[in-house]
């Protein structure tokens, strides 16, 4: 597992906990807002980082495809489980910030 978050490099580690720190501090479906206070790093703040962090999952999904297919050997593995953690990461974060905006919606 160090071995893994090595090969992340920092920026990656700290991008997979900050998306994975908003599906966390996910706020209950149909809370209101609140305009001060800790609450409303969960009910403001964390509802608006959400899809920020998953665009920047799926680019960096798409950065580590585009060096898969011009690299070789380790390097290739390395962008391989790159993308693969970004899409699993990734589809978390779709999953489970999904019902929370479709009860917007409604």
């Amino acid at each position: 597992m160090k071995q893994f978050l090595i090969q992340l490099k920092p920026l990656r580690v700290v991008l997979i906990l900050g998306a994975l720190l908003t599906i966390v501090l996910q706020p209950e479906r149909g809370a209101s807002p609140e305009y001060h206070g800790w609450e409303m790093v969960s009910t403001l703040l964390v509802p608006v980082l959400a899809p920020l962090f998953f665009m920047l999952m799926m680019l960096d999904a798409l950065m580590a495809s585009l060096w898969h297919s011009q690299t070789s050997g380790e390097e290739q593995l390395r962008y391989r489980r790159i993308r693969n953690t970004d899409l699993v990461v990734g589809g978390l974060l779709l999953l489970s910030w999904l019902p929370y905006f479709i009860a917007l919606v409604n």
